[in-house]
């Protein structure tokens, strides 16, 4: 493909992305009350490649022939047979960057909302402080990356920013381990750093069926001190083969929130919800929760 055939689908993709954020994803008003207007102009059509405009050229007065009595119900079926098939893509596709963008585009991107709905693993509801980290000291961790997939680093690097961000609490790698899920995380009253790990549902039979991850803090006194974060080893290759690294990344959250403090959520709207939706960030009452547990004693 040339050069200007290049920068001509370049600008058609550009006026086509405009027309998809002029698209309406809600049906009579928005949620602050403002009017939907839906497109009023057509979408603009690809241009033709270099010979057809070429063949365009040399035949100007070339007589155009009758169509047949179906060749626009044809072509009727084409596009939207073609529609379907973005929408279809969009909605299946990985939770890559491009596919993010898409459904942002769309209005399918996760949303964080007005709840700020949280819950604690365990809370203050019987008089007594609220267990959690310093809020001085990092959490330490080791890595077990035996059954991780190829892209471990990367994914598990991003949700701790995501996870240190919204509570202010600090982590700090100590290496590599081969400690399994079921190793003490203390020696005698020392605690050993926490343990990220990989497995498979035989080692860890709570990772059977649905669930693709365990984790938890584990405490002494009233200060969380070390804990696990146990995930479904082939699940995630599963992931990593699809090309689902917003996925992995969400699950990494999800279960490192669990190791800072956060339970479940009955609000579809927050990550903390037990079951994987659209929502691949944190909700405002995610990060509300986040900021409360960071807040800890020094």
């Amino acid at each position: 493909m040339g050069g200007e055939s290049r920068r001509e689908q370049r600008r058609w993709q550009r006026e086509l992305e405009e027309q998809l954020r002029a698209l309406p994803t809600y049906e009579g008003e928005t949620p602050d009350g403002g009017e939907v207007r839906p497109v009023e102009r057509r979408l603009p059509k690809p241009p033709r490649g270099r010979r057809a405009r070429a063949a365009a050229r040399r035949t100007p007065d070339a007589p155009v022939g009758p169509r047949a009595p179906g060749a626009e119900r044809r072509r009727t079926f084409v596009t939207v047979g073609l529609t379907l098939a973005v929408i279809v893509a969009v909605f299946g596709a990985s939770l890559s960057p491009l596919a993010e963008s898409l459904r942002g585009v769309l209005g399918l991107q996760g949303d964080r909302g007005e709840s700020t709905e949280y819950e604690f693993l365990e809370d203050d509801s019987f008089g007594g402080p609220l267990r959690r980290w310093s809020s001085c000291d990092p959490i330490r961790y080791v890595v077990n990356p035996g059954r991780a997939p190829d892209g471990w680093e990367d994914n598990l690097s991003s949700a701790i920013s995501s996870v240190s961000e919204a509570s202010g609490l600090r982590f700090v790698s100590e290496g590599t381990s081969t400690d399994g899920p079921e190793a003490s995380r203390f020696s005698g009253n020392r605690p050993e750093p926490v343990l990220v790990s990989w497995v498979s549902p035989e080692e860890l039979p709570s990772l059977e069926g649905d669930t693709v991850g365990v984790a938890g803090p584990s405490s002494l006194g009233d200060t969380y001190v070390t804990g696990t974060v146990i995930l479904d080893g082939p699940a995630f290759a599963d992931m990593e083969q699809r090309g689902d690294e917003g996925l992995q990344r969400a699950v990494l959250m999800h279960e490192l929130a669990h190791l800072v403090g956060l339970d479940h959520v009955e609000d579809e709207r927050q990550l903390m919800y037990p079951s994987t939706t659209f929502q691949t960030t944190f909700g405002n009452g995610d990060l509300e929760g986040l900021r409360i547990l960071g807040e800890g004693p020094c």
